[in-house]
């Protein structure tokens, strides 16, 4: 049977990923007046607007405000005797949120309109001058790879016979399951475990670190810890899961917490939330000459290239923090450098990850920035730690919200800002002050010197003291 003629097409630059960092690429490369191609195998937006940070949020807020309502609605006048949510109509509306971002061809359409060319499939290097997207063989100056990530499943015994949940299942379920447990306490496992005991299902999770969400500031991760536990999350720390089976309707674990003698528990569904690792093994990175050091990674500099290589990356293959945020971010950057390295310019931007805000949404939030104490103490740093309860604000007062703390890491004798964590209602907003704070190298005095609004939760911020 005759092979079906492979379609050449030449470009500047060919971006492989239509998420995040993808999109951003195209466009910053098309500012730069190149001739700009996207791949992409998946719904354009990628992973956290169609299947992740979107969904998720939409989810909780259906049922913050549930729990909120359930909790607080007699005491601010609101009868909630026949009170009861409608699993259906919080996934429709889910649904319905997504499709305002990336629904019909509303990004095609933008990415038309700046005359970047879209390519459907997956992509493969035939060499460091082209790829294979389907019968189109895809030449370029210079690439940039965008392919976000896949979940990681840990090596369990027996987790190949359990039909588990990625976080992408979990945001499409039409029904609740009676009881689930979580692999993983880091933010996606915390918002899960958020999400279903606000709904009333008894949660468990695990993971080998010893307490939730262990990349943020001990004190505050804490108080997130102690909301779950008061909803019925149960937290198995320094803990192996070492094999899981199906036993009928459910799913049967065995784990072991530090040297104590194996346990089990049965809980209907499993949610593996334990990481994630590049989407690139099926690049054939290998026919471009790209080599990954000894724990898979693809080493770039600060242009966000591959050394000797007219290859660029960004979002989470690039192995920075990854956040949709910082993936836009270094996507505006390798797509400007791509356009200039096709152009022949030797001068490049650099990606600057020095101030990344991020917010985990627990209830209520989570949200963090720069350094949390324990890595300001390895790198030997003098600190000093300011705090204010916001639950003693006259806004969290009148919302009922008053579970909170904020903490920020003050540099000794300079005054600046290292870092800050907040637990508390809009701390996601709150944190935005402090980062652009540190961002602009203003010292704590200096911001709490300006005045902030009443009532808001704001005003944390000249109300820190030392501690």
């Amino acid at each position: 049977m005759p092979k079906t003629p492979a379609h050449k097409t030449g470009f500047d630059v060919v971006v492989i990923g239509g998420g995040s960092a993808g999109l951003s690429a195209a466009f910053a490369a098309r500012q730069e007046g190149a001739s700009v191609a996207i791949v992409s195998s998946d719904k354009l937006g990628g992973e956290c607007p169609n299947y992740a940070c979107v969904p998720t949020k939409s989810m909780l807020a259906a049922a913050v405000r549930y729990d909120d309502i359930r909790r607080n609605g007699a005491r601010f006048g609101i009868d909630v005797k026949r009170l009861t949510f409608n699993l259906p109509a919080m996934m429709e509306r889910k649904d319905a949120v997504v499709n305002a971002m990336t629904g019909g061809r509303r990004l095609e359409k933008i990415l038309e309109k700046e005359k970047v060319t879209i390519f459907r499939g997956a992509a493969s290097f035939i060499d460091d001058e082209s790829i294979r997207v389907g019968t189109h063989i895809i030449s370029a100056k210079s690439f940039v790879i965008a392919t976000g990530s896949v979940p990681k499943i840990p090596p369990i015994a027996g987790i190949d016979s359990v039909d588990y949940w990625t976080p992408r299942e979990a945001t499409s379920i039409t029904e609740l399951p009676e009881s689930i447990a979580i692999l993983g306490s880091g933010p996606i496992g915390c918002e899960f475990a958020t999400f279903f005991s606000l709904l009333g299902i008894p949660v468990i999770v695990f993971d080998i670190a010893d307490r939730l969400l262990p990349r943020e500031d001990a004190e505050t991760a804490a108080l997130a810890a102690k909301t779950l536990m008061h909803r019925g999350v149960t937290f198995h720390g320094d803990t192996r899961v070492l094999g899981v089976a199906k036993t009928g309707r459910q799913i049967r674990i065995t784990f072991q917490t530090k040297s104590e003698p194996r346990k089990t528990v049965r809980v209907e569904r499993l949610l593996i939330a334990s990481g994630r690792v590049p989407n690139v093994e099926s690049l054939g990175l290998e026919n471009a000459g790209v080599k990954r050091n000894a724990t898979g990674r693809m080493l770039i500099d600060s242009a966000m290239r591959i050394k000797g290589q007219a290859i660029f990356l960004a979002g989470d293959v690039s192995g920075l923090p990854a956040y949709t945020h910082t993936a836009h971010h270094e996507g505006a950057i390798a797509g400007k450098n791509a356009a200039l390295l096709a152009q022949g310019k030797k001068k490049f931007a650099s990606v600057d990850l020095a101030v990344v805000p991020r917010v985990t949404f627990v209830a209520p939030e989570l949200a963090s920035v720069g350094a949390m104490p324990d890595e300001l103490v390895a790198k030997k740093k003098s600190f000093t730690v300011w705090k204010f309860p916001v639950g003693a604000l006259g806004r969290a007062v009148i919302e009922s919200e008053r579970i909170g703390l904020l903490k920020v890491f003050v540099e000794k004798r300079s005054y600046l800002i290292l870092g800050a964590s907040m637990l508390g209602d809009r701390s996601g907003e709150v944190i935005h002050e402090l980062a652009l704070a540190m961002f602009a190298g203003l010292t704590i005095d200096t911001v709490q010197s300006m005045i902030h609004a009443y009532p808001t939760m704001s005003e944390a911020i000249p109300g820190l003291m030392p501690s």
